[in-house]
């Protein structure tokens, strides 16, 4: 019985210094092989310390945070609309400490009231198509402009569609960098 037990403590100790390590090791393995980009990105952004956003970079955020259009009493994203905020997200997600202002803006159709809240629906659009891409929802800001600043004059549906938009405004630190008007 002794020499059984002096044998199996030592194979004990393997078996749980084994499972323990592999139980760690496996569950680690299993977050990462989920698929899924963003959440995976999301948590190497989260231990990786910022890096100082580039000159590059900023003039790549300069040059595609541009103006993004809808149509007529829609909030709906557009297929181009989404390859321009896809690239703007990957730096964002780089660069926690960039934030954006999301403003939503309308044409003169429709309430005060109504424009405001179509507005708010545009910027709550791109914000959900960022967050959705990985960017930290502590990046963005909403605001909504409804009617208040056009583009263009009042005229027909045809010649406001210029209004009918969402614009950006990139922000580092408390400095306003840059905007898309």
């Amino acid at each position: 019985m002794r020499r059984l037990c002096a044998a199996l403590v030592p194979l004990a100790l393997c078996v749980l210094l084994i499972a323990t390590t592999g139980c760690t090791d496996r569950s680690a393995k299993t977050a990462n092989t989920t698929g899924d980009a963003s959440a995976e990105q999301a948590q190497s952004s989260k231990s990786a310390p910022a890096a100082p956003i580039t000159e590059q970079e900023l003039q790549q955020l300069r040059y595609n945070f541009h103006r993004v259009h809808f149509d007529y009493d829609s909030a709906q994203l557009k297929d181009k609309t989404r390859q321009v905020l896809a690239a703007n997200a990957e730096i964002l997600m780089r660069h926690p400490n960039v934030e954006v202002q999301v403003e939503g803006h309308a044409d003169h159709w429709g309430s005060d009231v109504y424009n405001l809240a179509l507005g708010q629906r545009r910027a709550e659009s791109v914000r959900r198509f960022l967050t959705s891409y990985g960017v930290s929802n502590d990046q963005l800001k909403v605001i909504s402009f409804g009617e208040e600043r056009p583009l263009v004059e009042e005229g027909d549906r045809v010649v406001e569609a210029p209004n009918r938009r969402a614009e950006f405004l990139v922000i580092v630190g408390t400095d306003g960098i840059s905007s898309s008007y």
